[in-house]
């Protein structure tokens, strides 16, 4: 008896994620510590920090699902020269079944001081990703169906850019991290197997509540042809410089909760906890975020609001 021609498969998980309101959201990666996770998305990030700033993001999407999404990040960017040169790496993998989607960027910014407190950085990035379907791994009835015998890989380029304008109290950026729209199998060109152009802003503001408190809300627009606007926001609490406690809306999809802990001047580590709030809720236990930073340079009096 012969099993569906893997296409179909795909198919599947993109009427799965169709379902959710996610068909096109759900190609790039999200995350509800984004804040702290911006380099991904925006190359114009590189070398704000003003140290080689070390960060790691694992998330466990819709956890209890066979084949769920499962993600991990890793960005490592420092400044350089006279600090105006930002330098970065990231790399991303992104896992949906058996399915899984890599990326690895470069990233360099350049940083135009505009006034002594307001600083706009331009941003470019390049890199390859990749796509492997592991399709020789599934349970299938006929493991001699030679649709399921070779997986299937591709490798593509990718460009990317953004803009990033910062200030002590406030910074907004715009990013268009991958340029380069790419479809996975030329046989379904212009279809659900294409990898769309996704555009982002990104902005936030931290307002000194007391000595003790700091407060910051925080906006992610994430928008894509063919699907619904995304929305994230976020409200966090500085406790001390110390402790982040923080609470994400995702407009009509999710909602989430997230600490974060200054371990000491250069370790920071956080947890987030999202649940779907749309047709998913139910089907699945929530999903699960860990974050990893560590800042090099220890000059740093505490690591920074954004």
């Amino acid at each position: 008896m012969r099993t569906i021609n893997y296409r179909y498969y795909l198919v599947f998980l993109f009427v799965l994620t169709l379902l959710t309101g996610e068909i096109n959201a759900q190609q790039e990666p999200m995350f509800t510590q984004y804040m702290f996770n911006t380099l991904s998305i925006n190359p114009a990030i590189a070398g704000t920090k003003k140290s080689i700033n070390a960060n790691s993001l694992s998330r466990f999407q819709w956890v209890g699902m066979e084949g769920s999404p499962k993600t991990f990040s890793v960005g490592l960017h420092s400044p350089v020269n006279n600090r105006k040169i930002g330098v970065g790496l990231t790399i991303l993998s992104d896992k949906i079944g058996p399915v899984t989607n890599t990326h690895i960027s470069l990233n360099y910014a350049y940083r135009l001081i505009i006034t002594e407190d307001l600083t706009l950085s331009m941003g470019i990035k390049g890199g390859i990703s990749s796509y492997y379907a592991g399709l020789s791994h599934l349970d299938v009835i006929d493991n001699e169906d030679p649709q399921f015998i070779d997986n299937e890989k591709k490798l593509s380029p990718n460009l990317g850019f953004g803009f990033y304008l910062y200030h002590e109290r406030f910074y907004v950026g715009f990013a268009v991290p991958k340029l380069l729209e790419t479809s996975i199998d030329e046989e379904y060109a212009e279809s659900f197997t294409d990898l769309k152009r996704h555009y982002y802003i990104h902005a936030g503001y931290t307002m000194q509540l007391s000595s003790e408190w700091v407060f910051k809300p925080s906006l992610l627009t994430k928008a894509v042809s063919g699907s619904p606007t995304s929305n994230d926001i976020t409200l966090q609490f500085l406790y001390n410089n110390k402790i982040w406690i923080g609470g994400m809306y995702r407009l009509g999809d999710a909602a989430g909760l997230f600490v974060d802990v200054a371990i000491n001047r250069q370790l920071m580590l956080g947890y987030g906890y999202d649940f779907s709030l749309n047709s998913m809720m139910g089907a699945n236990s929530g999903s699960h975020e860990l974050m990893i930073i560590y800042e090099f340079d220890i000059r740093r009096k505490s690591i920074p609001l954004f």
